[in-house]
């Protein structure tokens, strides 16, 4: 098929690069006309495992253009354009701006909305702009994206079913369900399944706060415990820093303010955002129990990004961290193995900075990082991921494990 994409993002990059290895023909749109000249020069601005190499793969059936005119002839538009918050709202302005553009262009696609959007946004736009329109959300995880669009768990299709069965013959090859609705449902599958992964990271991040204060108790365990029953599962039940990225913060406030408008309260939700928003003071305590006063010590932060196997930093818990640590008079250098921020003091390797350093704190969940333990070290080191074995290291202090341990 002739398929376009808009919005040659972490969404947009991977939908279009599995696409055309797929055979289809797909013109990769975005307005940021310095982002495609690097992508057509093979300078893959996004770091996703897999994508760079499937993109090189795929050139003859993959062009990347700032042009909406190359969009004529197209059968189907995927739209995975940002849908950043402001005031705590979703903001739907790139959005329109890519329905109106389309129009001007190509009225006779099937218009495909990826991008995260509040129930009835797919309708107004249809009674808009009149256009063929669809709901096609996505759920896919940073540093396992391509796997997920391949394979995902389910696809989720809203829209008049003329058009919508259309959207499933593109995505027939991945052998999963397949889940033909209205939009509204499409629409709100997204935001009720992230808000629910969210709540389930702040629950047992609340149950790690109990084990900090009673002997003998790890989170691990008990995490590793309830996940063996079926109803509950061990995906998601991972004590932490807190969830951060592009998807879960943005999408709890949008939808926290989205229910409000209609008069309702979801108060699970916003407790699971209350419990996000204490993760930091929450390591930060942890670290001042261990090692004593924060300010002035030299303090090596592993990793930046939200969380591993990306560059990705946008609402990084990590990065709210390292802010945190410098606010409380912490000299810190940061090691992270693909993630770099402009104004942050850096270091090329972990052995590099090991002998100018008074503790250590994992932000980051790389297991590059376990690396750690083979090193016999004697600083105190704070593990906010959950990541080391704490009898390698003779001062350690984990999240979800008694203080006393």
């Amino acid at each position: 098929m002739n398929i376009g994409v808009i919005g040659i993002g972490f969404v947009g990059a991977v939908t279009a690069a599995v696409l055309a290895d797929q055979g289809n023909s797909i013109i990769a749109l975005d307005i940021d006309s310095d982002k495609i000249a690097r992508f057509n020069s093979g300078d893959i601005p996004i770091f996703e495992p897999g994508l760079k190499e499937l993109i090189l793969k795929n050139k003859k059936n993959l062009k990347f253009t700032a042009d909406y005119k190359m969009l004529r002839g197209t059968e189907i538009i995927f739209v995975a354009v940002p849908t950043p918050n402001l005031n705590g709202k979703i903001n739907l302005d790139y959005v329109y701006r890519a329905i109106s553009s389309i129009k001007s262009i190509n009225n006779d696609a099937i218009i495909v909305i990826k991008s995260t959007v509040i129930p009835g946004t797919g309708s107004k736009i249809k009674d808009e702009f009149n256009v063929n329109i669809v709901s096609n959300p996505e759920f896919l995880r940073e540093g396992n994206a391509i796997e997920d669009t391949l394979h995902p768990d389910r696809v989720i299709i809203g829209g008049e079913e003329e058009y919508a069965e259309k959207v499933a013959n593109v995505w027939k090859f991945t052998n999963s369900p397949i889940l033909i609705t209205t939009r509204e449902n499409a629409e709100l599958i997204k935001y009720a399944s992230n808000s629910f992964l969210a709540t389930k990271i702040s629950f047992i991040n609340e149950i790690a706060n109990l084990c900090e204060k009673i002997p003998n108790a790890d989170v691990e365990t008990v995490a590793k415990g309830m996940g063996y029953d079926r109803r509950i599962g061990p995906l998601f039940l991972k004590a932490g820093i807190g969830y951060g990225g592009s998807c879960l913060p943005k999408d709890t406030e949008a939808f926290i303010k989205y229910a409000e408008e209609l008069g309702e309260e979801i108060k699970i939700i916003k407790a699971a955002r209350n419990v996000n928003e204490e993760r930091i003071e929450r390591i930060i305590k942890i670290m001042e129990n261990k090692i004593g006063k924060i300010g002035g010590l030299r303090i090596l932060q592993m990793g930046i990004s939200f969380k591993e196997n990306t560059n990705d930093v946008r609402e990084s818990q990590a990065l709210k961290l390292y802010y945190a640590l410098i606010k409380k008079g912490a000299n810190v250098i940061v090691f992270d193995p693909v993630s770099k921020i402009e104004g942050i003091r850096y270091c090329e390797s972990i052995k590099a900075c090991l002998n100018s350093i008074d503790a250590i704190v994992v932000a980051t969940e790389w297991p590059e990082f376990k690396i750690l333990e083979d090193m016999d070290l004697k600083i105190p080191v704070i593990d906010g991921r959950r990541i080391l074995n704490p009898e390698k290291f003779e001062k350690y202090a984990g999240i979800g494990r008694h203080y006393g341990d």
